[in-house]
């Protein structure tokens, strides 16, 4: 079968949203969006066992967390996060968190072989964006990675949702009450970004063929980080011109790298 070209637009744009939101540019909150999408995104079409999927995800993250540890350690002579722990700092990563989390996600819903699943997890997604603001205090207490776990979560289920008719009703409504809240640091990117990605299933297909440049989406997830502390040096911080020219860096960096070095798929996606 072939792609559907909507949801390789959305990983385009959510991977653009995650280098904005780290950028510390205009808005950047905004930019979170794309991670509820990558992360609904993930669970929809989780497939996987865990063998392949730990292939797929904990090489990369074992690598690339090697690789920011010794980054860190180089620029101000400590590998691990200031404030947190060794292991909390390793999890964490600043932005490498997803990779265990949705490692662990998907391997949990790939053990429930149930037509009931999708159904359950919209039940529970709309409970949890109900509920919102009584959690969202208690959630921020956590400290990373913990807290960025539970703020994930119903992303993950929606993304399961999505995968039937009745769930895909459910989660759209969840998304409707999470926003009604307007809770700082959810309703807007669970409005944005949940909604990208049941545009992207939902909506008729696209024409458009865009797999070269999606394709090293994942990444630019993952290398943007270091993009970003490059052009923060040559073009400045938390400027909308450093966003996209470490966006850019990135996504021809990974697509040379895929292209001609095809060994550096193992860690690139």
């Amino acid at each position: 079968m072939s792609r559907n070209q909507n949801v390789e637009i959305a990983r385009i744009l959510a991977a653009f949203g995650i280098v904005w939101f780290h950028s510390g540019a205009p808005y950047a909150a905004v930019g979170y969006s794309g991670l509820v999408t990558f992360i609904a995104l993930s669970t929809f079409f989780a497939s996987a066992g865990p063998a392949k999927l730990a292939r797929r995800v904990l090489v990369p993250w074992l690598f690339w967390t090697v690789f920011y540890l010794g980054w860190r350690f180089a620029a101000d002579g400590n590998p691990f996060i200031e404030g947190l722990g060794p292991l909390a700092s390793i999890l964490y990563g600043a932005h490498l968190w997803f990779l265990p989390f949705i490692f662990v996600v998907n391997v949990a819903v790939g053990g429930l072989a149930s037509r009931h699943l999708p159904l359950a997890c919209a039940l529970l997604a709309l409970v949890m964006l109900a509920a919102v603001p009584w959690w969202r205090d208690w959630q921020l207490t956590l400290g990373p990675p913990l807290a960025q776990f539970v703020h994930a979560l119903p992303a993950a289920l929606i993304g399961v949702a999505l995968r039937t008719r009745a769930g895909t009703a459910i989660a759209v409504l969840a998304l409707a009450v999470g926003f009604y809240w307007q809770e700082g640091g959810v309703s807007y990117p669970y409005a944005i970004g949940g909604g990208l990605a049941v545009a992207a299933v939902l909506l008729p297909r696209l024409p458009w063929k865009v797999e070269a440049v999606s394709s090293c989406m994942f990444g630019v997830y993952l290398v943007h980080i270091a993009a970003l502390g490059i052009f923060n040096r040559i073009s400045g911080p938390q400027t909308m011109l450093t966003v996209v020219l470490a966006f850019l860096a990135s996504l021809v960096g990974v697509w040379v790298l895929r292209r001609y070095l095809p060994a550096s798929r193992v860690v690139l996606g």
